[in-house]
Formats: structure tokens, sequence, C-alpha cells
């Protein structure tokens, strides 16, 4: 079967057109922040060939959280980031000058478990719940989940700065939380120990810019074209993330570093079928529940509008050329 797998998604690569006879490939350095299911649109946009189709030779580097990647961009190390919403917004507020130029994800695609004990989210009152760092996406999407189901975080539970998905679910097992926050694969794990899924953030569909694609209005000036290609490419990528099931996975499988089937067709099925938007458009009203957050303790974030931290142009002219339904055969 891997044999099979292998071959197809050799065969499927061989029927892209090679670059034009004499075509620039430009070099690009991309930053990606998380070794996550909500960055594999990047990874498998790479692997599978559409920023060479597009006459990009991306090198992808990571750096480890949103902050550091934004640094790197900001110091001309690479010319776009895959970071948090939250991180650019805030990078903007502060003078960075970083707009939004796509989206991956745009509500929390978390998970809310507990200890076999607790079986209903009530049973958390007086209890603690680990999330990974304060002002963190886990961190607000805890926060308004609870919302969403009667209790108030501040009152009702205490939220402890634990660090990653790892370390806390290690204070899961131990007893010293009640809940944590977690996202597939981790989920599958999660069910046969025995642990509860108390709330699926995603069905509660809360707008919120976790995952982008961002550079600078300095680089968008000067290298329009490299955008363009850019985007197109990432966008023909999440079309494959969507319709090719199995070469996806098998890219996810290395990228994760899981051979887990069940798990990788659980973050398949609740991450590129569910939660990945076909068209990349950074959500608005996800950047205005970032800037409500930023704005108890930065006045900027009051009077921002969140339309100043996109730029969406170039998502605007795939769409009215009917790239979006092309690729789909609308």
């Amino acid at each position: 079967m891997k044999k099979i797998v292998g071959a197809f998604l050799f065969l499927w690569l061989l029927s892209f057109p090679a670059p034009h006879a004499g075509a620039q490939m430009t070099k690009v350095n991309l930053a990606y922040t998380a070794t996550s299911p909500y960055q594999a649109v990047l990874i498998i946009t790479k692997e599978a060939g559409f920023f060479r189709k597009n006459n990009l030779d991306v090198s992808l580097i990571f750096t480890a959280g949103g902050s550091l990647g934004l640094q790197a961009m900001m110091g001309g190390d690479v010319a776009m980031v895959v970071a948090d919403g939250s991180t650019a917004v805030a990078s903007s507020l502060a003078g960075a000058d970083v707009p939004i130029i796509a989206s991956f994800l745009n509500t929390f695609p978390y998970s809310l478990v507990s200890l076999p004990e607790i079986k209903k989210v009530e049973q958390l009152k007086g209890g603690k719940i680990a999330v990974s760092r304060f002002g963190s996406a886990t961190d607000l999407g805890v926060r308004m989940a609870l919302a969403k189901v009667g209790l108030n975080a501040e009152k009702d539970v205490t939220l402890l700065q634990i660090g990653a998905q790892t370390a806390r679910f290690v204070a899961l097992q131990s007893k010293n939380v009640q809940a944590t926050i977690i996202t597939p694969p981790f989920t599958v794990t999660t069910r046969k120990l025995g642990f509860n899924t108390l709330i699926d953030m995603a069905q509660l569909n809360i707008p919120f810019q976790l995952t982008a694609l961002v550079t600078t209005r300095a680089y968008i000036k000067s290298h329009r074209d490299v955008i363009a290609a850019a985007v197109k490419s990432l966008v023909e990528g999440i079309h494959f993330y969507k319709t090719e099931k199995e070469p996806s996975i098998k890219i996810m499988s290395k990228y994760l570093q899981t051979t887990d089937r069940e798990a990788l067709e659980e973050t398949y099925r609740e991450i590129a079928l569910k939660i990945v938007p076909e068209k990349a458009y950074p959500t608005l009203p996800g950047i205005k529940t970032i800037l409500d957050e930023l704005a108890v303790k930065n006045p900027k974030a009051k009077t921002a509008r969140p339309e100043d931290f996109v730029d969406t142009s170039f998502l605007k002219k795939l769409d009215d050329e009917k790239f979006f339904d092309r690729l789909y055969k609308r």
C-alpha cells in the first residue's frame, strides 16, 4: 500500500507542467512557527510541488513561535511567515505594519479534555485548567468556550500557564489540573486513555484569526509578483489538501512524525475537511475578537478597525478571475 501511495503521488506530480523553459525561479524564505496540523497547508503546498509550479523556489524555515517568526521577517531573513493572527495584530498595533494576506484557520480548533471522572463542564467549577501561556490562543479559546457554556473563567475556574501540549497533558495525567486544551492528532490518544472531551471548540464556531500568512507592506510594494505567486500556490495547496486524501496524509505523517493511521485520519477529517477554508480570506470578525481582547490593556486596539490589519487584494484578484470556481470545478 505504501508503494502504491508513493507511486500515485509521484505520477500526480508528473502531471504538472514543468516551468516554462527559461522561466526564472525566484528564491524565497518562508517561516512557519509550529509543527502543527494547523500549519500543514504550508508543508503540503511545498511537498506537492505548487510553489515550484508557480516559479518559486521556497525554503521553509522553522522559528519557535509567532513572535520569533515576525522578528525574522522584520529583520529580512524571511519574506513571509505563517503565524497566529494575534501576534500579527499586536505587532501591527505596535507599529510593525505586517498585514495578514491569507488565512488557514478562522476559528478555534481545540478540544477541552478532562479527567475521566469529570463528565460535564459544570464539574470544572473550582477546578484548574491548563493553557499554554496567558494571552495565547489557548488561553483566549478556553475563556470564550467557557463563556459559551455559562462559566466565568475568572471566577469559576483557575487557569494555569503550563506550556506546550505535552506538558499540559502530563499535568492532566498527574491530576495537577482537571482539564486542558489539546489538538488533533493528540485527541485520539486522550480518548484511548479514557479522558473525556467536554467541549469541541470547532463546533462552537467562535470567530478567531488563528493561523495566518503574514508579510510586510514594504515587501508587498517591492515584490507584489512574489506574493501573488505564493498566495496562488497556497490556494492550490488547500485544494490538494481537501481533495487528495492519501497523498496529503502521507505528507502529514512525515511532517507530524506519526504513523498512527487513526490519528492521521482524524486530523485530516477535522482540519482539512471541516475548518480549512477553500477561499483563504482572513476573518474580519476573528480579528475583531483579537482586538477586543487586546483592548483591555492596549487603548490603540479600542479604535482600530479589523480591515486595517489585512490585505486581501491577492485573494480578491483570484476570486475575480474565477480561479476558485475553476479549481473546484463549480
